[in-house]
Parts: structure tokens; C-alpha cells; sequence
């Protein structure tokens, strides 16, 4: 088997060419994404011996709707997914409205940071864009703004998610464990 490595030498390549290259990349990495995604709903990356929503237990008297809610949602794969498209989604699961709404702006000033600098990009040309200090930089800026606030979204709301089900687990250990003794 060979393996087949692409040399790109940016110099030589034209404007109209590099943004025709880059458009069939962008093709070709939105066809991959959607073709994962028709499989994600099945795949849970934390395997459990059994499913627990076919299995409907007794629950205590006292337990509110939001409690119940809480303690029926996981994070899985599709969500992960989810949140690259909408910023926010993980944290309006695990009901941390304040932190969707940050993430919600973080990532709408790294899309504005991502526009302009593909403005920027579309005037000056590939080697003069890539050569301009300030537009690099920017250009790592803006793409380490966007990455670091969907991994926020996604660890900071799987890991609310699962201190609220703690708290609701042990708020209610004693009536829980009374129900599975009868």
C-alpha cells in the first residue's frame, strides 16, 4: 500500500485556483460530517449493561418534573455533534442557561473574527493574507475562539449535567433505596 503525501506549495498556486481547492474541501468535510452523523444516534461512547429508559422505576413522591428531567438526559455523541452547529446546546441541556448564553457569544465573536478575516483574505490574495503578521495571528485567534468555546460548552455542561444528577441521586438515596428493597 502507498501512502500518498500531498505537498501544497502555496506560492504557486493562483487565487481563483486556492479558493476552488478550498470550497472542494469544505465539500468534501461537510459530506463526511453528515454521513457520521446518520450513525451517531446509536453510539454511546460510555457503554452501559443496560438501557435505563426501558426499565421504568418507582420514583419518590417528592421528585419535581426538573429533577426528572435532569436525571434522564446524557450527553452522547449526537449531542457533541450538535453543538458544533449550535452553540450553547450542551449547556441548555444540562439547564446552565448563563453559560449557554456565554458560549452563545464567545462563538458568535469568533464567527464575526472568522468573517473578517475571510473579507480580509478574499481582497488581499493567498501569499499576501499568510505572509501579514496580524492576519495569522488573527486568523489562529479566531479559530482557537471557536474550538475553545465548543470544548467549553461541551466539558463544562457534561460536567453540570452529572453533578446535578449527583445531587439529586443522594437528595433522594434514602426514599431510592427504600423503593429497591420492596
Amino acid at each position: 500500500m502507498k501512502i500518498i503525501i500531498f505537498y501544497f506549495n502555496i506560492e504557486n498556486i493562483s487565487k481563483n485556483n486556492y479558493i476552488e481547492f478550498m470550497k472542494n474541501i469544505i465539500v468534501i468535510i461537510i459530506f463526511l460530517s453528515s454521513f457520521g452523523s446518520v450513525f451517531s444516534q446509536d453510539l454511546d461512547m460510555y457503554h452501559r449493561s443496560m438501557d435505563d429508559r426501558l426499565l421504568m422505576p418507582e420514583l419518590p413522591v417528592e421528585l419535581t418534573f426538573n429533577e426528572f428531567q435532569i436525571l434522564s438526559r446524557d450527553i452522547k455523541l449526537m449531542d457533541m455533534a450538535a453543538s458544533i452547529a449550535f452553540p450553547g446546546y450542551i449547556s441548555f441541556k444540562a439547564k446552565e442557561d448563563t453559560a449557554a448564553y456565554i458560549s452563545i457569544a464567545v462563538r458568535s465573536v469568533g464567527y464575526i473574527g472568522a468573517a473578517f478575516e475571510l473579507y480580509r483574505f478574499h481582497d488581499m490574495g493567498v501569499v499576501e493574507f499568510w505572509s501579514d503578521e496580524f492576519d495569522r495571528n488573527m486568523m489562529y485567534a479566531t479559530m482557537g475562539i471557536l474550538i475553545s468555546s465548543y470544548i467549553f460548552d461541551w466539558l463544562y455542561g457534561k460536567t453540570e449535567l452529572e453533578k446535578k444528577q449527583e445531587a439529586i441521586r443522594y437528595k433522594y438515596r434514602h426514599e431510592l433505596m427504600r423503593l429497591g428493597e420492596s
